[in-house]
């Protein structure tokens, strides 16, 4: 029934009239005349108010509101006029309650910008008011409701928030930026990106991989880690995206983030969420880069525990990316300029330094060919113009044949060092005791240093140790480098020659306490025509083309040769090393004429070479040798296999074009099915760099090809045993 006129029911629109036409005798409220004074006065306060403000009146607290609060209440009004509030807000009464607990003491709550999360409508979200909360005293002297004043300012602090996560986006771009500016390395840039965005964030991990898009194969790269996560499981080298969902390539590919808050709940990964367990991960978000169409590489964020994503997580995310590969495109380019320039300034410095060698040279070579030619000349004239007895004609004659042996001697050395450069010598390969070698290079220069009274030491092992080369080459080696040593040692003077066996290969080591030489003379004592400065005499005599021969003979026979000296007067060392070869029992026999020795046991071997021919036909003679062969044409594909196959020999190409072989030892010693297998490089490059940078890599034993099978197969006779 309606509530008879009362002065302070008046007015207040919607909740006024709403209010008066209530029927409030039969609530324990009562009728309106009889309410209290206090509960009056607030009430024509607030209906007559146009801010949002509320009565909750009673230890029931039953709750009276104006327009303007209707409007904060959203689908809750009007069906919350005068019941209870803890109905009203039910679904944070436990953050709200305390507040009126407090207010019934006598005290006034007031805030600013607190956070709730009231139900108005079908949706629940997060919302922010500042409001204040004041008791209504009654008569008695007591408190007996509570008012209240509040005003919604969601718009304002998400505005704020808004901004404040702006000015933080924006100084850690601006920090990304001005970090990798200087930075000239990929790798650099990568790790300092991870690092800078995983602090941003707050994530636990976050790291870049590599993806290869044929075999759905992710490769790590860049780990950050961070310090406060304490100790996570390892990540391992390389892995099949599908294993932990087949989803994720098919986002990738099309451009789109992989978003993961819980692996356990989301459906496309509850199923796999043991495998992301294991690997410490419990939700994850996987960034793609995609270049001419294709994804190329991910940038991954992963935290142990779920975690909800945000949009902004999302789109930082995608802008490091960006803003990394970008940075590593220009420190590609950069890096490429410099060593262009670098190259540039090489070659122009180098040919300079040809072009003044080449007319030292030219003058040095005209010096050489006149000397024979003059006493040539004189004995010729002799002959002519006077008569001699038969003695003289002989003396004359052998002073003519030995300046000519002298002449031939020079011409024949320009063109052993022409065709050897060229790779133009045909080397008679077989298998040789290198003390027989060097007993025969001894035997040609002891004359000379006969002559000189140089103290000649000979230092041969007892037991034979073999090489494959050309005999007669070898002993020119050896003989060339011994012949150097002759002539720049003073008389009485020391020369020695030793062979020994160090790891897979044969040494030979020439040492005398000659003249020495200087830094820069060292440095290309095997170029050719390099000499050092001689005085007028010219008591050295040669043209400076026996040590550029004793290195590309050596390079020949896939060894190497070295030079050292502590400077002038100290002396000179030269190490020569070729590679040991083990001579088979039966010469008959082996990958050439028949059946190889037998391996003591059989071993599982991967071999992998881009040319199928060469990969196909070592991996047939293997298992032709009794072992277990897979053949593999592609780096990514070997590294999956090998973990799978577990070999216990892996035999590489270095020149491969996906992964290079060097790469590819390196992963396969970080997996912990390769890492104790044996690395063995095959391969053309037979440098000294090409042979240390494969050992660096992690190789155990390098073979040039085309590769000595019977050296081959003592190798894996060894390892078998």
């Amino acid at each position: 029934m309606a509530v008879r006129r009362l002065a302070f029911l008046d007015g207040g629109g919607e909740c006024g009239e709403r209010l008066r036409g209530y029927d409030w005798g039969s609530s324990r409220m009562g009728a309106p005349e009889h309410w209290p004074l206090s509960l009056q006065v607030s009430l024509r306060t607030i209906l007559a108010s146009k801010f949002p403000m509320a009565i909750h009146w009673g230890r029931d607290l039953l709750t009276f509101y104006n327009d303007a609060f209707a409007h904060v209440l959203g689908s809750k009004h009007p069906g919350h006029l005068g019941r209870p509030v803890h109905e009203l807000w039910r679904e944070m009464w436990d953050q709200i309650g305390p507040i009126f607990e407090h207010v019934f003491t006598g005290e006034t709550y007031y805030v600013e910008n607190a956070s709730y999360a009231p139900e108005r409508g079908h949706t629940q979200r997060e919302t922010y008011f500042t409001h204040c909360h004041s008791p209504i005293w009654g008569d008695s002297g007591q408190v007996e409701g509570v008012l209240l004043v509040l005003t919604e300012s969601t718009r304002e602090v998400l505005a704020e928030r808004a901004f404040v996560a702006l000015n933080r986006r924006q100084a850690f771009q601006l920090d990304m930026a001005d970090r990798m500016r200087g930075m000239a390395s990929p790798a650099e840039i990568k790790t300092t990106a991870t690092e800078l965005l995983g602090k941003y964030l707050r994530v636990a991990r976050v790291y870049f991989t590599e993806i290869h898009a044929a075999t759905r194969t992710a490769y790590l790269q860049g780990l950050w880690t961070s310090p406060d996560q304490g100790e996570l499981p390892a990540l391992p080298v390389s892995g099949t995206l599908d294993e932990l969902s087949p989803e994720i390539m098919g986002a990738l590919a099309a451009g789109r983030p992989f978003v993961v808050d819980d692996v356990g709940a989301d459906r496309r990964t509850a199923a796999y969420a043991r495998a992301y367990q294991a690997l410490g991960i419990a939700a994850i978000v996987v960034v793609p880069l995609l270049q001419a169409g294709r994804v190329t590489c991910a940038l991954n964020l992963t935290m142990p525990a779920p975690r909800g994503w945000t949009r902004d997580d999302i789109a930082i995310a995608q802008d490091v990316v960006q803003r990394t590969w970008e940075a590593a495109e220009r420190a590609r380019a950069v890096a490429a300029l410099r060593s262009e320039h670098e190259h540039s300034q090489r070659a122009q410095a180098a040919l300079r330094d040809a072009d003044s060698r080449k007319d030292e040279f030219l003058a040095m070579l005209a010096h050489e060919l006149r000397n024979p030619l003059a006493p040539i000349g004189t004995a010729a004239e002799l002959l002519r113009h006077f008569q001699f007895d038969e003695a003289t004609v002989k003396r004359t004659s052998e002073v003519i044949s030995r300046q000519v042996k002298h002449m031939t001697g020079l011409i024949d050395d320009l063109l052993d060092v022409s065709r050897v450069t060229r790779g133009m010598v045909p080397l008679k390969k077989e298998t040789l005791d290198l003390r027989t070698v060097a007993s025969h290079a001894v035997e040609q220069v002891r004359p000379l240093m006969e002559a000189r009274r140089h103290r000649f030491v000979v230092r041969l092992p007892e037991e034979p140790v073999f090489v494959h080369g050309d005999n007669k080459r070898l002993v020119q080696v050896l003989a060339n480098l011994l012949n150097n040593a002759a002539k720049y040692t003073p008389e009485d003077g020391f020369v020695e020659l030793s062979v020994g066996v160090r790891g897979e290969n044969v040494t030979v080591t020439v040492r005398d306490n000659g003249v020495g030489m200087r830094p820069e003379l060292l440095a290309r004592a095997f170029e050719l025509f390099a000499q050092d400065e001689r005085t007028l005499d010219r008591s050295q005599g040669g043209m400076g083309l026996g040590l550029a021969l004793v290195q590309r003979l050596a390079e020949a026979h896939q060894g190497s040769v070295a030079a050292h000296s502590d400077g002038i007067g100290k002396g000179s060392t030269f190490i020569l090393r070729l590679p040991m070869t083990h001579p088979r029992r039966d010469e008959g026999k082996g990958p050439e004429g028949g059946a190889s020795a037998a391996p003591v046991r059989s071993l599982r071997l991967l071999v992998v070479d881009d040319n199928v021919d060469a990969a196909d036909t070592l991996g047939t003679l293997l298992a032709d040798a009794g072992h277990q062969v897979r053949v593999e044409n592609s780096s990514r594909v070997a590294l999956d296999v090998a973990r799978e196959l577990k070999p216990d020999i892996c035999l590489l190409d270095i020149g491969l074009p996906d992964i290079d072989g060097n790469e590819l030892a390196r992963r396969l010693r970080a997996q912990p099915e390769t890492g104790h297998a044996v690395l063995v490089a095959v391969t053309g490059y037979g440098q000294e760099r090409d042979r240390n940078e494969a050992y660096a890599a992690g190789f155990d034993y390098h073979f040039v090809k085309p590769v000595d099978m019977g050296r081959l197969y003592a190798l894996i006779a060894r390892i078998s045993g």
